[in-house]
């Protein structure tokens, strides 16, 4: 092990060294066993955030219609390790390194009534199996910033694993460290196995409720680039994914693969119009990369964070929209996307391609 942990040191520094660090101006993979400690449910709450939202752009009454939530959500918290993977941060002040692993958040549905937050409840069986949907955030942006899109999700029949990776936010371990990037897709696979572990788990609260088939990767900012990663690049890819969401991201040469060099998933790209940390070039520059089926949100107006982390103008969109792709790609509802097209273009607010 003591090879292992200086030959990661060295890799880590040459990393810094060939400039990995300058990845988004807003501040490897492999399939993993999660080991994880006894869960606790608790709730998730949002974070506040100072962001701005960017005035759209074209006055208009059109506000898209909220979709009827289907059951009551309820979220666990759990640590997820990554066994033969380690932890070091390299500029910090840590001694030595250590087995990788982080908070891991599910948010579910539960029992109670459709649309309410409830501590603390068990999973909604009788609505059960449910695809499941891995989400990775942000650099410096907290699990908690993006209740709001994930308790949506858990509350249209979804369950949803986010893993906050330990480098990211500002009370890591010797401070963030966005390089670690690198390393951020193999915990989304990581969290796949796990939750793919625990639908087998007799003493599981979540044994059984998974559909295994049916598994989608989202993210935003570098949890966007993550998810690309996890989807469509060779450095990364992981074939139980069945549906890629990115919210403002980017393909990243920083990852040793080649993307979109095989059929992959079926792809929903996110993108503000006047985002100005993950440009709108960015997420063409992935479209036209992409395969069919493939489509294109634009949020008229809206910056880097607009629709993701608080109600604004553009959030009901992006939930309707996203939740009408993951109900045409993992569960088969055939009329999902005349809604997804109806929701994806509302006058002054969104446009779908």
């Amino acid at each position: 092990m003591g090879s292992t942990l200086v030959m990661g040191a060295i890799m880590l520094a040459l990393l810094t060294l060939a400039g990995y660090i300058v990845l988004k101006a807003h501040a490897s993979s492999g399939q993993s066993t999660g080991i994880v400690s006894t869960p606790t449910i608790v709730p998730i709450t949002s974070a506040t955030t100072t962001t701005t939202a960017a005035p759209v752009t074209t006055t208009t009454e059109a506000i898209p219609e909220p979709t009827s939530p289907k059951y009551a959500v309820s979220s666990a918290s759990f640590t997820l390790s990554e066994p033969g993977k380690y932890l070091c941060a390299p500029h910090g002040t840590a001694a030595g390194c250590v087995v990788r692993s982080m908070p891991l958040y599910i948010f579910y549905p539960a029992a109670g009534r459709p649309g309410e937050v409830v501590n603390g409840s068990t999973p909604d069986r009788k609505g059960g199996p449910f695809p499941l949907v891995v989400f990775g955030g942000g650099y410096l942006e907290p699990v908690s910033g993006y209740s709001l899109i994930l308790d949506y999700w858990a509350s249209r029949g979804y369950i949803v694993a986010a893993p906050q990776f330990p480098l990211s936010q500002t009370n890591s371990v010797g401070g963030p460290w966005e390089a670690d990037i690198l390393n951020q897709p193999g915990d989304l696979s990581a969290a796949i196995t796990y939750m793919l572990n625990q639908n087998q788990i007799r003493t599981s609260v979540f044994y059984g409720l998974i559909k295994s088939q049916a598994i989608a990767v989202a993210g935003q900012s570098d949890g966007a680039d993550d998810a690309l990663a996890l989807g469509y690049n060779t450095c990364c890819r992981d074939t139980r994914v069945s549906a890629v969401i990115s919210l403002s991201g980017a393909e990243l040469s920083s990852y040793p693969g080649k993307y979109f060099v095989s059929k992959g998933s079926p792809l929903l790209v996110v993108q503000g119009s006047e985002d100005q940390i993950n440009l709108p070039s960015d997420s063409q520059t992935v479209f036209e990369a992409a395969g069919p089926p493939k489509y294109y949100l634009t949020l008229i107006g809206a910056d880097h964070l607009d629709g993701y982390v608080k109600v604004d103008a553009y959030s009901q969109a992006v939930q309707n929209v996203t939740g009408s792709f993951l109900d045409y790609y993992l569960k088969g509802e055939t009329g999902a996307l005349k809604t997804m097209s109806a929701d994806g273009n509302v006058a002054g607010v969104d446009s779908l391609s």
